[in-house]
């Protein structure tokens, strides 16, 4: 491989080459490379993805891989999802790398179509039908067949010609796989583990022993009998065209891997990726065997199927001309002719998204440019999926309308909203927008509000607070309530999150969509996207009792079930800890979660779900509650890792954030204009934490150190730092409010540095509100003629005088 010199632009690239596994299937394809390029400029603060670039065979490639230990079809979404918008013009799409394979029932009579481990299969049925079947989204019909529901279709047709000239190759012996091959030789790992390691049991026969023993304590009589290759058949490049399955779990089962298989129409290989990624017709699915998809899976056989998937993709690059690709339909970065409209939304789309059409449809009518009404409000009880539906409603939004800009505010606080609309400012280039004392609202509602700006859909998430929108913040004059900084306009829509009707009413009068729990046959689909483990038998009636206990509601099932994956039991074993738990503590703390009368009785069984995996946190990884405790004294969303205490190594930190996330107890914000990691915790996880501290009498002393860490991090305003501790105020504001203990010191230095920060950023209102509350604290502790109270004086004068509240500020003096 050349030496890496040559750079291009992200537009140059055509191809590209997707292998999840980092540690197995990223090397093999850096070894097809002919010539390795310097990494172009690209937007990292949107695309958090690490690529490598270069040249195959003419094609300028990008390769793509997911972060160690993140697969399956959720991270593979995340990881392209980014990708096609960095490279807007690519074509085309190798998802290259290991699957199980799925041995024919009946062995065939020659042994090359039999499937062997490090063969490749290529998702090519030639039979017209899909390529890629997900074998679990479907549905039984009455006539006891099942109707597959997601399919992804048949390769473009370029492609399949460049797959004909591969087969007709290697049949006339002209195929240059031994080629390929060379480049794997100096690997040791990359060579065959040997014939004899190459073991197919029976489907109803598990492993015995050690995970990776190699089967050295299976009874060989249960190997199923077949004809063997020759000597010079083991020599040959094998692969297959066929059909494969897709889907959210690691098969361990022969006995399902079998039933997918019928259920599927046939498949040759089952894999976790392909499910994660919007292929639509561009996309070939390339897998080398590396074990059969039963309880015999093992390791041995990765590195050597990893290479041989390599091998394929770089011989079908080599049979298609780089202008045949470049003739392709459009990237799905782009819509040819149609420039890619403003998009900032902070969280990727959910691959395990259920149901809600209807609401969907609704969505869509009464939010189209023809429709009368611009604003709508989402309203339900809280976790039952309000936000997840509008994060769908703005990802099908941007794909039917490409044209169409979509922006996310967070209604949390006055200073979450603003933030939200800097940003948008930012991503508009509004002119004025950085100046300090830029209203940063109005000028993004004139821009949005002007019809020559486009289509455009504002979703207003967790807008709950009527006090906060519709009244103006107590001491200001000049600034108005939020809901008047909402722009109008024929070609714009707004969309409202809220969890109580009052709020809905104000926001959007009579248009509004009622979410409610979801129906047993969604709530069943949610929890089958969600399990990891499918190796046990589903027990429907544990099902059943499972959905009842969590009250239909999603937040809870997927909250539930990211305890069951994590402790790998099945669901029967989840209903019964959860009857053990304690009544007087679902009682306690299904009191924090009453939002109304309406449903009472789905509050306690999303409490109950939270505290049996909060108290497997604290047992196994202590840091992770610290964690949470910590962020139940500061606002919910938007919290910057750099907040946190750090006061452990980076990998126990590193271990602590993975847990919650794996417990979906926080969720990552994805963020273009803030480079460091953030996070948000839903509302009734925040009141679960500070019921429980307050319950165990360490509330106090959790504030108070959260409190001292906010001291240290927050400056006394100024230019130095801006970006990062603008994302700590909306913490500290919330922290500083929180009503205060007697054994706590009042939060005056806080609020101080606060103030500071305030009239830094050109708040001044918002500063004289905060140093007037220093003020009377000074007065009441320190007297009017203390240093300390006279500085207090000054800053409500300069923030009053700021405000061109002259005589006021004159007055203050006296």
């Amino acid at each position: 491989m050349a030496a890496a010199a040559k750079q291009l632009c992200c537009t140059d690239y055509r191809v590209a080459w997707i292998c999840p596994l980092c540690d197995v299937e990223l090397l093999p394809a850096c070894l097809m490379l002919d010539e390795e390029h310097q990494p172009p400029a690209y937007n990292t603060h949107y695309d958090e993805n690490t690529y490598i670039f270069g040249i195959i065979s003419g094609h300028a490639v990008v390769i793509a891989t997911c972060p160690s230990g993140l697969t399956g079809n959720v991270n593979a979404g995340k990881l392209t999802g980014s990708m096609f918008k960095t490279f807007p013009n690519i074509k085309m799409a190798l998802l290259v790398g290991i699957g199980g394979g799925v041995p024919y029932s009946i062995p065939r009579e020659d042994p090359l179509q039999d499937i062997h481990l490090g063969d490749v299969v290529v998702g090519w049925p030639g039979d017209g039908k899909p390529a890629v079947v997900y074998y679990d989204s479907g549905r039984w019909k009455g006539d006891g067949q099942y109707e597959m529901l997601g399919t992804v279709d048949k390769p473009e047709w370029r492609l399949t010609s460049a797959l004909t000239k591969v087969v007709i190759d290697h049949k006339r012996g002209k195929a240059k796989f031994q080629d390929h091959l060379s480049r794997l030789s100096a690997n040791k790992e990359f060579q065959s583990p040997g014939i004899e390691q190459d073991r197919l049991y029976k489907s109803r026969y598990n492993h015995v022993g050690e995970r990776n023993s190699r089967c050295s304590d299976c009874d060989s009589a249960q190997l199923v009998e077949r004809p063997k290759r020759t000597e010079d058949q083991r020599k040959q490049f094998v692969f297959h065209q066929g059909r494969i399955a897709t889907g959210n779990s690691v098969i361990r089962d022969g006995v399902y891997r079998d039933q997918i298989s019928e259920r599927c129409s046939s498949v040759l290989c089952i894999e976790m990726e392909a499910a994660g990624i919007d292929v639509n017709g561009k996309c070939l699915v390339i897998r080398g065997i590396a074990d059969y998809a039963d309880s015999h899976k093992g390791d041995l056989w990765k590195n050597y199927a990893a290479g041989n998937a390599a091998v394929f993709a770089r011989e079908l690059l080599c049979k298609i001309q780089p202008a045949q690709v470049m003739q392709m339909e459009g990237s799905q970065g782009t819509v040819e002719g149609i420039p890619e409209a403003p998009w900032l939304v902070p969280f990727a789309q959910n691959a395990t998204f259920v149901g809600r059409e209807a609401d969907l449809e609704k969505l869509a009518a009464s939010l189209s440019l023809s429709a009368t009404h611009q604003r709508l409000a989402i309203w339900g009880l809280g976790g039952c999926g309000k936000s997840a539906i509008a994060i769908e409603y703005a990802y099908r939004t941007r794909g039917r309308r490409p044209s169409c800009a979509v922006f996310w505010v967070p209604a949390i606080s006055r200073e979450s909203f603003e933030k939200a609309y800097r940003d948008i400012g930012t991503l508009l280039r509004i002119p004025g927008i950085g100046d300090d004392n830029a209203d940063v609202k109005l000028l993004v509602r004139e821009k949005l509000s002007n019809e020559d700006s486009g289509e455009w859909l504002m979703i207003i998430d967790n807008a709950d607070d009527t006090n906060l929108l519709f009244d103006k913040p107590d001491g200001e004059t000049k600034m108005g309530c939020l809901i008047d900084y909402l722009p109008h306009s024929r070609r714009g829509s707004v969309l409202f999150t809220t969890r109580t009707r009052k709020a809905a009413v104000r926001q959007a009068e009579s248009t509004i969509l009622d979410v409610g729990l979801l129906s047993p046959t969604e709530a069943k689909d949610l929890l089958r996207k969600r399990l990891i483990s499918t190796h046990q038998k589903v027990d429907e009636r544990a099902t059943d009792e499972f959905l009842g206990l969590m009250g239909f509601l999603a937040l809870a099932i997927v909250q539930a079930v990211a305890y069951i994956n994590a402790n790998s039991i099945p669901v029967s074993s989840y209903v019964d800890l959860y009857k053990d738990t304690e009544e007087i503590k679902k009682d306690l703390l299904g009191r924090f979660f009453e939002d109304s009368s309406r449903y009472p009785e789905t509050n306690k069984p999303v409490a109950t779900t939270w505290f049996i995996s909060f108290e497997q946190i604290q047992r196994n990884v202590p840091l992770a509650a610290d964690y949470m405790s910590f962020m139940a004294c500061i606002a919910r969303e938007s919290i910057p890792r750099s907040l946190l205490p750090y006061n452990s190594s980076k990998l126990q930190q590193t271990d602590a954030i993975g847990t919650l996330t794996a417990y979906a107890f926080i969720t990552h914000r994805k963020e273009e204009l803030v480079e460091e990691d953030t996070f948000d915790m839903h509302r009734l996880i925040h009141l679960t934490i500070q019921g429980w501290l307050k319950l165990h009498h360490k509330w106090a002393t959790c504030v108070e150190s959260v409190r001292d860490r906010l001291e240290e991090v927050i400056p006394y305003g100024g230019h130095k730092h801006r970006e990062t501790w603008t994302g700590y105020l909306p913490h500290a504001m919330y922290n500083a409010a929180i009503p205060l203990l007697s054994e706590l010191e009042v939060p005056t230095t806080l609020l101080y540095r606060l103030g500071k920060c305030q009239a830094s950023l050109g708040q001044y209102g918002a500063a004289e509100v905060t140093f007037k509350q220093v003020l009377a604290l000074g007065l009441k502790r320190l007297g009017k003629e203390h240093p300390d109270t006279l500085t207090s004086v000054n800053n409500v004068a300069l923030a009053l005088s700021d405000q061109g509240k002259h005589e006021e500020a004159e007055r203050m003096h006296r």
